[in-house]
């Protein structure tokens, strides 16, 4: 093939390729909570404070990152089910055991999750339950 016929087939690529690109782009919104007190998942602690909720590769993997980038902490979690949150139910669910908030899952847009690490445990409720809400932005 000629440089002149390469060049074409590769912009011709390009500019199929560029809508389907912006269109993903356009998808995706960043996902965050402000949590107002510190929270463990697993065995580390977590400071309050802002967090950014990074999906990446699977539903079931995504990281937590505060805002100021100081503290990052990736989380596994398992799905329940697939029904995405509306906007104003997205949120994450903490388990409150001996005064500690444990990251227990959320309902969000890839639907409800629940950390693998909190599997085993009943679902919080009452006073053994926090809720914070996740915004979409």
């Amino acid at each position: 093939m000629g440089t002149n016929k390469l060049r074409a087939a590769l912009l011709v690529s390009f500019v199929f390729l560029l809508p389907a690109t912006r269109g993903v782009a356009q998808e995706q919104k960043m996902a965050q909570a402000s949590i107002p007190f510190e929270f463990w998942i697993g065995g580390s602690r977590l400071p309050a404070g802002t967090y950014r909720i990074e999906q990446l590769e699977s539903t079931s993997y995504f990281v937590l990152r505060s805002a100021d980038g100081k503290t990052v902490h990736d989380v596994y979690a398992l799905p329940v089910d697939d029904s995405p949150a509306t906007k104003d139910d997205a949120k994450l669910v903490f388990r409150i055991t001996d005064g500690r908030h444990y990251l227990y899952g959320g309902w969000g847009a890839f639907g409800r999750r629940v950390v693998t690490l909190e599997s085993t445990r009943p679902v919080p409720s009452g006073d053994d339950r926090a809720e914070v809400p996740i915004i979409y932005r």
